[in-house]
């Protein structure tokens, strides 16, 4: 398993050879979390200050990976203590598949999922015959089909949830051909297509806002039934689910100071899924 190891700079390596879950450093207790990509530093580092306001002694060990699965049978395996890098659709999915015993300690955050074009400056400009580019993986690829559904272009078969493939498109009413690619590569082929739908963060990396670029996004609300599944969430061993030290953890996450360090840092990129206005 490859896996790059970032770690607090209050923290020594020592923590990562250690057995998981709570063991101690001095006199505070080290969690490892579980991430895809490097953690967001700006976010963490206004969780620590919350965590150090509330007199909890407790260090943060982040250990990154470049997959989402194998980071879930870690968490399986007992070497992290929770993760947060996975939405409600991608865990339910991976539950189905292997039966894991995890449960939802907390909600964190949406990545918004928008659509961005070249050519066109809303999304009731697209024509008969328009290509339209969506991510090649099953969970963005379904998540971009629910997108392109709410926004009134095509259908999908209700009965797979919230992960259809171009195959369940049961309505295509402009006969749309949608190309499934490399979400990295989308940005720089909206020059030949009508539209494309990427991750917010690459869109920003390519220079694009999800906030002022987007010809078409879902609304951010987290009581939303289309954004429901689309919430990055905390996930621990159903075991650990009423764990106290992951509560504080979570609790200080979900603060004002956090939702401003989010907002503020990545530009609509990321956006808390509590106590956000846009």
């Amino acid at each position: 398993m490859k896996i790059r190891l970032w770690v607090s700079a209050f923290l020594v390596l020592a923590i990562f050879l250690a057995g998981c879950s709570n063991k101690k450093d001095g006199d505070a207790t080290v969690v490892k979390i579980g991430v895809v990509g490097e953690p967001q530093k700006v976010i963490w580092d206004a969780v620590k200050k919350n965590l150090a306001a509330d007199g909890d002694k407790i260090e943060l060990s982040f250990i990154s990976f470049t997959d989402g699965i194998i980071a879930n049978q870690a968490l399986k395996d007992k070497e992290l203590d929770f993760t947060l890098f996975q939405h409600y659709a991608f865990l339910n999915q991976e539950i189905a598949d292997k039966g894991y015993d995890f449960a939802v300690i907390g909600e964190a955050l949406v990545a918004p999922l928008s659509v961005y074009s070249k050519k066109i400056t809303d999304i009731n400009q697209i024509k008969d015959g328009d290509s339209i580019a969506i991510p090649n993986n099953t969970t963005n690829a379904g998540r971009a089909l629910k997108v392109l559904e709410r926004a009134g272009l095509i259908e999908v078969d209700a009965s797979k949830g919230y992960l259809p493939t171009v195959q369940d498109i049961t309505a295509n009413k402009h006969n749309l051909k949608i190309k499934e690619v490399d979400p990295a590569l989308i940005p720089s082929l909206l020059p030949d297509l009508a539209a494309g739908i990427t991750n917010a963060g690459i869109a920003i990396d390519n220079g694009l806002s999800p906030i002022t670029d987007a010809i078409f996004s879902i609304p951010v609300d987290p009581n939303d039934d289309n954004i429901k599944p689309y919430i990055n969430i905390f996930v621990a061993r159903a075991a650990d689910k009423d764990n106290e030290t992951y509560s504080k953890i979570v609790k200080a996450y979900r603060q004002d100071n956090v939702a401003k360090a989010m907002l503020d840092e990545y530009k609509g990129a990321l956006v808390p899924a509590w106590n956000y206005t846009k």
